[in-house]
């Protein structure tokens, strides 16, 4: 009994010092689009911990990645990551972007993205750009 209850605590201790590191993510709020106007986007660093969107409003945002850099000529890779719904089977979708240049991307449809909690995951191998969601009038 006492090896059952050690071998609990020591699972209970690994998960509870790992989930923390497995959940950081920084949100993209998105920046609202104004029909026939303009808006302030707001830019977002872009990091290696990954990043989330609520995807609440279906097929009406947009991501706007932009890698330019001065520290080197290398681009980025970004994943938006398959979701949990009925067209998860297509897998990720993967955009290899050369750097300094500014790409919009999506939307991206929530039958294949959306994750069980409505939110869009997004994973990228660098830690240089910048990355911004707009939500389309």
């Amino acid at each position: 009994m006492k090896a059952i209850t050690f071998l609990l605590v020591l699972v209970v201790a690994i998960f509870a010092t790992t989930s923390g590191a497995l959940a950081v993510r920084a949100v993209i709020e998105p920046t609202v689009g104004v029909a026939n106007g303009q808006a302030g986007v707001g830019w977002y660093a872009i990091g290696t911990g990954g990043h989330y969107y609520n995807a609440s409003i279906d097929g009406s945002q947009l991501l706007i990645v932009n890698t330019s850099t001065i520290t080197t000529t290398a681009g980025i890779n970004l994943t938006v990551v398959a979701g949990e719904y009925w067209r998860e089977a297509l897998g990720d979708a993967l955009f290899q972007l050369p750097a300094n240049h500014t790409y919009v991307l999506g939307p991206f449809e929530s039958s294949r993205f959306k994750q069980y909690n409505e939110t869009v995951l997004i994973n990228s191998n660098a830690t240089r750009g910048s990355i911004a969601l707009v939500q389309l009038p």
